[in-house]
């Protein structure tokens, strides 16, 4: 089970408008299973290194199953480590979260910019949230 590009598209657009609406700039990463980048948005006005964070965030998500401030140690998911060989490290503080479809980890969001800890979650959180929706909206756009 893959995290598609349209759905990781989605799930960025989603915590941007979160970070719109409470008046924050941040960027967003959306990884696979593998902690591989599958998209990514920085707002204009966001800092320069809010993209290593807000990808680190999700890596950590990613091999951990948790959200980003859970370090598994040698209990990280299969695979995953091998992002940090390639030299994107793990950023283990709030911001990221797991992205579960079935039951199964199949991603991960970070969030990262000129917010607090609550707020970078609260816009990772709405990306967790349009995932949830997701499938109904591509079930009705079928029919």
């Amino acid at each position: 089970m893959e995290l598609t590009l349209s759905e990781a598209n989605g799930i960025t657009a989603s915590a941007i408008a979160q970070a719109k609406a409470i008046g924050v700039k941040v960027a967003v990463a959306v990884c696979g299973r593998d902690g591989r980048l599958v998209a990514f948005s920085k707002m204009d006005g966001a800092g320069h290194m809010t993209f290593r964070r807000a990808i680190g965030k999700a890596i950590a998500s990613s091999i951990s199953g948790q959200s980003s401030e859970v370090d598994p140690g040698d209990a990280a998911t299969p695979g995953s480590q091998t992002v940090g060989g390639e030299g994107m490290a793990a950023f283990h503080a709030p911001g990221g979260l797991a992205l579960i479809r079935d039951g199964a980890l199949i991603g991960a969001i970070g969030v990262h910019g000129d917010a607090t800890p609550d707020q970078d979650v609260a816009c990772a959180t709405a990306g967790v949230v349009e995932l949830r929706r997701l499938p109904a909206a591509l079930k009705a756009h079928s029919t």
